[in-house]
């Protein structure tokens, strides 16, 4: 920078893109490096304005105590305990040095929370924050930047007290439960392994695991039921069963030898309805994270990556937002009619702007910082990858839909009966107008043809067919699901989510199969550790609450040092006791209070044994999947009067038998056959 340059304002960007836009939309030209990194200089108005942008957080919370329970930290450079941020050091050089020259800084990261805290963490280290402002916008557009500039806020305190009390609260659960934690595993184990744990993280573990061993060791139930097919001219259709099912197999077959016998069933009514099926609202990030999931297999961080590549190119407004709301004021004519330059958006952009009025259609979600995710008009000025482009695409797509008619379906049901005791129905569906369909290509409609029949007529039944029906298992986790869950719960926000279930298979406790998420065997210790002696840190009502509180600092309703006072105080107290209950205790004893045993081996697996039943030593994996394959085969035997041994064959070739009990059932089907 030019030595003479003094008396600017300097503008903080959270990364040197962003920068680089907020610098063409002020008209600087002049671009320096220093220590490698870029900025600008130049002159708005009467002003001097220089604008540099970071890398993320420059500052992290640590302390020099050694032990738990620690409450005391301080906010150090990333890169004094982490090697991994030593490229940070150039990013703090150049703005300590512009730093000197400034008579005004201007937090222009992202508005969100942690954009607030990085910029104040910076202007509080290095800067003056009685001379602080901060711009507020939601696009990196020329026109959206330049207002920002114009329309300077003071420092947004509350979210900054908010995102502080954020990392404070995550770093003191983290730091004391993960010294915990590695202290039972050291001790069980003899082996120094650095475990972590966290606020959101260890309660979004301890779901994953208790929903693989509630699927493992899900033993399915059998019922009954009956397919009817009746033939009309000449095609035959599948009629639905309306009554339930059959808990008796023999009472199952004799209704079967009725329908045969008749041979035929008689429409009893019908009934035709037409239903209008709203536009979908823009998205916010977790509906854009599932739909991409969906859609595209992509998991929720790769969604959240690809989102901010576009942000930073000014092609879509901030991704991190929980609004389904477009902004008020917005020129979505300008937008739809720029967008409609593109080949594959020209048709669909004409009919919407032959539209007198523009009228989105939008959900109930807001945020407070933020309006739900929409293209920008801008058009991408070189080719964008398939990734990009998909993602691209998808927004586009969804924002326009959002000013699309209804989709109108028209619906037909039949309702047939047979001896008055059995009530069946045949549903047809068609598409009367695609509406906003045609614009959002990823939502199906399946149609159905049904013939033309009329109350009073009587048709052949064409086949009669008893049919076994299992009862499903546990949905299996998906890294969108598992982030949908967290969303229903309360726990982590928007921006965080995402990361903590990377950080979870960063640190091996879990790992994908297929598009699933597996639990490993180091995902299983550590969550029953945690739930063992650390509940009550780890439990997701905790968690919420806090989550609601760092909200309530938003909105002005709470304070940051009486919420972080009140987590020391319950970190003190429940880490102490904890110490002081674990300290005396030797390798055994811990495997005994985790209802394990020293000297016994699972006979299924191998692994440390937690009960002996029926004269077979099991794991608590195995045991909870043998008492389940005992207690449902008193249901099976009633319905089936089925052998043991035939209905341990049976449900080990179960697509729905969990694996823990399909390893039981093999390994009992064998001891039969010894003993035989």
């Amino acid at each position: 920078m030019p030595s003479k340059l003094r008396g600017y304002t300097l503008i903080i960007a959270e990364k040197p893109r962003a920068a680089a836009k907020i610098a063409l939309a002020l008209g600087l030209s002049k671009r320096y490096r220093l220590y490698g990194i870029p900025y600008w200089v130049g002159r708005v108005g009467n002003r001097a304005v220089v604008v540099a942008g970071v890398a993320g957080h420059l500052y992290t919370l640590s302390t020099k105590e050694r032990g738990y329970p620690t409450i005391n930290y301080e906010w150090i450079p990333r890169w004094y305990g982490d090697r991994n941020s030593k490229h940070l050091t150039n990013y703090f050089k150049l703005i300590s040095s512009l730093a000197r020259g400034a008579i005004e800084f201007i937090n222009a990261c992202d508005y969100d929370i942690e954009g607030s805290v990085i910029g104040y963490m910076i202007i509080s280290k290095v800067g003056d924050l009685s001379k602080a402002k901060r711009m507020k916008f939601s696009s990196l557009t020329p026109d959206e930047l330049r207002r920002a500039f114009n329309n300077l806020m003071p420092l947004d305190w509350n979210m900054i007290e908010a995102g502080l009390c954020r990392h404070e609260l995550d770093w003191l659960w983290g730091i004391n439960v993960s010294r915990a934690l590695s202290e039972v595993f050291r001790k069980m184990y003899n082996e120094r392994l650095i475990l972590s744990a966290g606020r959101v993280q260890s309660p979004t573990l301890v779901e994953v695991v208790d929903s693989y061993v509630a699927r493992a060791t899900f033993v399915p139930d059998v019922k009954f039921s009956i397919r009817v097919n009746v033939r009309f001219n000449g095609k035959d259709y599948t009629l639905k069963n309306d009554f339930g099912y059959f808990d008796n197999i023999d009472i199952a077959k004799t209704v079967c030898d009725e329908i045969r016998r008749k041979g035929a069933i008689e429409v009893v009514d019908k009934v035709v309805s037409d239903e209008a099926i709203d536009p979908p609202p823009p998205f916010n990030l977790p509906d854009l994270q599932y739909e991409a999931s969906r859609i595209y297999g992509y998991s929720p961080y790769k969604t959240l990556s690809v989102a901010e590549d576009l942000y930073l190119d000014s092609l879509i407004s901030y991704p991190r937002t929980n609004s389904q709301k477009l902004p008020r004021g917005l020129d979505n004519r300008a937008i739809i009619s720029s967008l409609g330059r593109i080949e594959e958006y020209r048709v669909l952009a004409n009919e919407l702007l032959n539209r007198k009025v523009l009228i989105p259609c939008e959900g109930d979600k807001d945020d407070p910082a933020h309006p739900a995710i929409y293209p920008t008009g801008y058009i991408p000025s070189r080719k964008l990858g398939p990734e990009r482009m998909r993602l691209y695409d998808l927004i586009v797509r969804r924002y326009l839909a959002s000013f699309a008619d209804k989709s109108l379906v028209r619906k037909i049901s039949y309702v047939l009966r047979f001896n008055d005791r059995l009530k069946f129905s045949l549903n047809g569906l068609n598409l009367i107008s695609p509406g906003w369909i045609k614009f959002y290509p990823f939502y199906h409609i399946i149609t159905k043809d049904v013939p033309p029949l009329k109350v009073g007529d009587v048709i052949e039944v064409s086949e009669v067919k008893l049919i076994s029906v299992y009862s499903k298992a546990p949905s299996r986790y998906t890294k969108a699901s598992l982030l949908r869950w967290m969303e229903s719960v309360g726990i982590g926000t928007e921006a965080t989510r995402a990361e903590i279930i990377e950080t979870l298979f960063r640190r091996k406790y879990l790992k994908s199969s297929s598009k699933y998420i597996e639990v490993t065997d180091l995902g299983f210790y550590v969550a029953k550790i945690i739930k063992k002696f650390f509940n009550d840190l780890s439990n997701v009502e905790l968690t919420r609450k806090f989550e609601e509180l760092m909200n309530n600092i938003v909105m002005g309703r709470a304070s940051r040092k009486e919420v972080v006072l009140n987590a020391k105080e319950f970190i003190r107290t429940n880490l102490s006791k904890f110490k002081a209950f674990i300290d005396g205790m030797d390798r055994n004893s811990i495997i005994g209070l985790l209802d394990m045993s020293v000297e016994s081996k699972c006979n299924v697996c191998g692994n440390f044994a937690h009960k002996l039943v029926d004269g077979i030593w099991l794991c608590e994996y195995h045991y909870l999947a043998y008492k389940n394959i005992k207690d449902k085969y008193v249901v099976w035997r009633s319905r089936l009067g089925i052998e043991w041994s035939n209905y341990l064959a049976r449900i080990s070739r179960l697509p729905s038998t969990g694996k823990y009990c399909k390893e039981v059932a093999k390994y009992l089907v064998g001891l039969y056959r010894i003993s035989n």
